[in-house]
């Protein structure tokens, strides 16, 4: 193979991962003592990977009004890649957390 196609090679693989990376991301559930990770397709690109959901546990159920404002911040984040819900209103977040498949809450 001669050297330009392996710089196109390499170029078009850079891509795809690239792509890759900012379109796909994942959000950890803890259920049953087990740590679960769940992959989902970002309606936005971005390079963050790794999602927090306050919800995604067996724990209790806080109202969204009642999270910190870094647990809240995280959650806005999770919802618009995940859900595409851009509004960090307390209203699009709860319509936000009822679209969480159940197997995560």
């Amino acid at each position: 193979m001669s050297a330009p196609w392996k710089w196109l090679g390499a170029t078009v693989g850079t891509a795809i991962v690239l792509l890759t990376v900012a379109y796909t991301g994942y959000v950890n559930s803890y259920l049953d003592h087990e740590t679960q990770t769940t992959f989902f397709l970002k309606r936005y690109p971005t390079l963050q990977a790794k999602f927090y959901d306050p919800f995604a546990n067996e724990g209790d159920d806080e109202p969204i009004d009642q999270l910190s404002p870094t647990d809240r911040a995280h959650f806005a984040d999770y919802c618009k890649y995940r859900f595409g819900v851009v509004d960090p209103d307390t209203r699009a977040l709860q319509e936000c957390k009822a679209k969480i498949p159940g197997y995560l809450q």
